[in-house]
């Protein structure tokens, strides 16, 4: 018999084993997420005849709407399924109860982030449709500009937010609250980086950043207007070593030369209102979203 239902305070070592099992993530990662993030009542469990089979994590953010209006959103995350017990639907059946359980909340939209290209058609199936972008690039270390005046230096999460959200004010994009960003910076603390203030010719931005390995730094999300790009990446190459750069900033600015804009982030509606608001083909700017 399959049941699905929110989880329970006493079942999260039986959570936090499927997600070892399903991602292969080591512990220090999963007990960060249950540190910070993990609400049993926001925590979605799939059982086959009572045993844990499949699960999903809801995360609470905020969507800027254009014209200055907000929206009530969750995140999709951590959708995990049992290795023994894939291909039989589970993860749809999880993600119809979402929908069930979120509109019950009066919540006004749902956003995931495919893990991998193929998995936006997947998610297809279900109504989520495209609605965030961003603007990617790679750089090699010989192309990265020399530091200018100016200074990177670690930040902490409710003040990340706050740089984050003035600059990306007048954007449709995701507003994460404080335990979502130090989320973020404890990940990125783990992958040899973290979070940080930059700040060129007197402008301020901010910056997520972690070691994808050795050799590679990628920053998730780079805000900083357009003039002071360059310098804000060379201010973080120069505290943050690599032979390659990969480098995430918002899709509705001009980005550095070679940039070029990608999907993200995808989003499906309940209020027809918000969604109105939104507006047909808008991307927004999602950033991090822990991916």
């Amino acid at each position: 018999m399959i049941r699905i239902r929110p989880s329970r305070p006493e079942e999260a070592q039986a959570q936090k084993e499927l997600w070892r099992k399903a991602f292969g993530d080591e512990d220090r990662y999963i007990d960060w997420f249950y540190e910070c993030c993990w609400k049993p009542e926001d925590m979605l469990l799939l059982l086959e005849d009572g045993a844990l089979a499949s699960m999903l994590a809801l995360l609470p953010m905020e969507i800027a709407l254009p014209g200055g209006k907000t929206a009530s959103a969750y995140y999709v995350y951590a959708l995990a399924t049992d290795p023994a017990a894939r291909k039989k639907g589970y993860g749809r059946q999880l993600l119809h109860y979402v929908d069930f359980h979120l509109r019950a909340r009066g919540v006004d939209c749902v956003t995931v982030v495919p893990a991998e290209p193929s998995l936006h058609k997947f998610f297809a199936t279900v109504d989520f449709q495209p609605g965030f972008s961003l603007r990617k690039l790679e750089l090699l270390r010989n192309m990265v500009a020399q530091p200018g005046a100016g200074a990177a230096q670690p930040v902490e999460p409710a003040e990340y937010g706050r740089i984050r959200d003035g600059l990306l004010e007048g954007l449709p994009f995701i507003r994460y609250g404080k335990e979502l960003i130090r989320y973020q910076q404890g990940m990125s603390q783990m992958a040899g980086a973290g979070l940080y203030r930059v700040e060129v010719d007197g402008v301020v931005g901010c910056a997520a950043a972690e070691y994808v390995d050795a050799q590679s730094l990628l920053l998730k999300e780079l805000v900083i207007p357009r003039p002071q790009m360059a310098g804000a990446v060379a201010q973080l190459a120069a505290l943050l070593p690599a032979a390659r750069y990969h480098v995430r900033t918002p899709a509705a600015w001009d980005g550095l030369p070679g940039s070029y804009i990608q999907s993200f982030g995808m989003l499906k509606w309940y209020s027809q209102a918000k969604r109105a608001a939104w507006g047909q083909g808008t991307h927004g700017y999602m950033g991090l979203g822990f991916d």
